[in-house]
């Protein structure tokens, strides 16, 4: 799948160009995700039936290993805005989330985003 850019509206009515994080950009993080999946594939592949317990204790180990969303976001966002001479420090938190989502691939389903990774084969 391309590295696809996208155009986002900010909060104050200004636009940003912003691309996709690549695969070798995403790499670390998929690897810690990978990681952490397998250390806890014991309570199974599919995570919508995890407990709240099993969550907090999946997510506090990525966030360990060095993959929370802020880690992240800041290492993933600042060169994929393509915008020259933009501050990514000005950016709200809404439209951080927003823009984070594209350059990370996209929510579940969002048919301009990079599928999720397909965590059955680990």
């Amino acid at each position: 799948m391309p590295v696809l850019n996208k155009e986002i509206e900010l909060d104050a009515g200004s636009k940003i160009l912003v691309r996709q994080a690549s695969g070798m950009e995403k790499m670390p993080f998929e690897s810690i995700l990978a990681k952490a999946f397998r250390k806890y594939r014991h309570f199974g592949f599919d995570q919508s039936k995890w407990t709240e317990e099993q969550m907090e204790d999946f997510m506090s180990y990525t966030e360990e290993l060095g993959g929370s969303m802020q880690e992240q976001m800041m290492l993933l966002v600042p060169p994929c805005v393509l915008t020259e001479d933009f501050d990514v420090n000005t950016l709200t938190a809404d439209e951080l989330r927003d823009i984070f989502m594209f350059v990370r691939g996209g929510a579940e389903g969002d048919e301009e985003g990079a599928p999720p990774l397909d965590l059955s084969e680990e």
